[in-house]
């Protein structure tokens, strides 16, 4: 007599049905953008941006732009900081179009 349960074979279904690329992308998701001034359009440079559900970060640079590379599914949430201007989350669905961020001062 086996000491298995004859249904044992339903915990590796998923296994067998799912890739892994159906979990994980095949290689990373590259987000770009650029991150401005809300009122004049100058460019925000040490803007700190983070996915809000993973490690991924990245500084704007003194163009105010950020690359920031994901493995994680779309769409992510991105959280756009800077001591002079007020916090923002902005939601990415389609990586391909570069992203403008436009941040109000405090």
């Amino acid at each position: 007599m086996r000491s298995t349960s004859a249904y044992s074979w339903l915990i590796a279904l998923p296994a067998l049905i799912m890739s892994p690329s159906d979990i994980f992308p095949s290689k990373p998701v590259k987000i770009e953008g650029n991150v401005i001034h809300s009122l004049n359009g100058r460019q925000v440079e040490n803007a700190y941006i983070y996915i809000v559900s993973g490690e991924e970060e990245a500084l704007s640079g003194k163009d105010g732009v950020f690359t920031i590379s994901t493995w994680q599914q779309l769409p992510v949430t991105l959280v756009i900081e800077h001591p002079k201007y007020r916090s923002k989350q902005i939601s990415i669905k389609d990586p391909s179009k570069k992203t403008v961020i436009k941040l109000d001062p405090k």
